[in-house]
């Protein structure tokens, strides 16, 4: 079987915020030569995966029924339950699309159906941390490029293209990039790692760019590192605001790659580094 043919993933149960990430991951698999499509469950096409919540009864019930006549569907499951004594592989909250995307790609396709590899299979701890940085540099929120190791960017964005965009263009000068599509977790890389330059969408669900700004500016841990704010217009109002937030200046999207890789030298590249 061919491995690049996308991959059909049954859910059951799972949040909004949780489909979402989901979601999320459908849309990173766009660019890989292996990719992941959700399936209603009531669907005509036969899944190669699913997720279950294992603390939804009635997620349970519909994943005991469904499988009933496909006993070789590999099973991630979200939790415990006394019934599923041994899925193919289980996880805890929180998800996290990084974590998902090492899990799914543990699925090894064979001619009859996709199963775990034996040796692949396994359980991840709650808690436990996922090495982002061993998984392909387009498959995740985290990733490392050949640039100098030593330096670290973070993007904060809600759009997509526009984070793919950023990300290629700073692969040619820092060592590890990491992504974020809100606020929030824009604010969770800062509060585990260290950065030399922040690109900071103005325009986000939840916290907005300026907030998250004058959190970083805030901390003294992180003040001095350069905050570039990205906005679709060039208003002086908005300039204002984030001056007064404290950014270090200001991109307009999608952003000219000649004033980007001005950005770039002013505030990443240092003494000849």
């Amino acid at each position: 079987m061919n491995d690049t043919r996308s991959i059909m993933v049954a859910v059951f149960g799972l949040s909004q915020r949780e489909a979402r990430v989901l979601h999320t991951i459908c849309l990173i698999s766009k660019t890989r030569p292996r990719t992941y499509e959700l399936m209603p469950t009531n669907g005509r096409l036969e899944p190669d995966m699913a997720i279950v919540d294992g603390y939804d009864e009635w997620a349970i019930a519909e994943w005991l029924k469904f499988s009933a006549n496909r006993p070789m569907l590999p099973l991630v499951l979200i939790g415990e339950h006394p019934k599923l004594d041994h899925p193919d592989i289980r996880i805890e909250r929180p998800l996290l699309p990084t974590q998902l995307l090492n899990v799914f790609d543990r699925i090894k396709l064979t001619d009859e159906h996709p199963a775990f590899s034996p040796q692949e299979t396994t359980n991840i701890p709650p808690g436990m941390p996922v090495d982002e940085e061993s998984i392909p540099a387009q498959d995740s929120q985290t990733v490392t490029f050949q640039g100098d190791p030593r330096l670290r960017a973070l993007v904060v964005d809600d759009s997509l293209p526009i984070r793919k965009q950023m990300q290629k263009e700073l692969s040619q000068f820092v060592g590890h990039v990491d992504l974020a599509e809100t606020g929030e977790q824009g604010l969770e890389f800062i509060a585990k790692k260290r950065y030399d330059i922040v690109f900071l969408d103005v325009v986000l669900p939840g916290l907005d760019g300026y907030q998250i700004c004058k959190t970083i500016k805030r901390d003294k841990e992180n003040k001095d590192i350069p905050v570039i704010m990205l906005t679709g217009k060039a208003s002086s109002f908005d300039q204002i605001r984030g001056k007064l937030a404290g950014c270090d200046t200001y991109l307009i999207k999608p952003a000219d790659l000649v004033k980007f890789k001005e950005v770039v030298e002013k505030y990443l590249i240092k003494d000849g580094t």
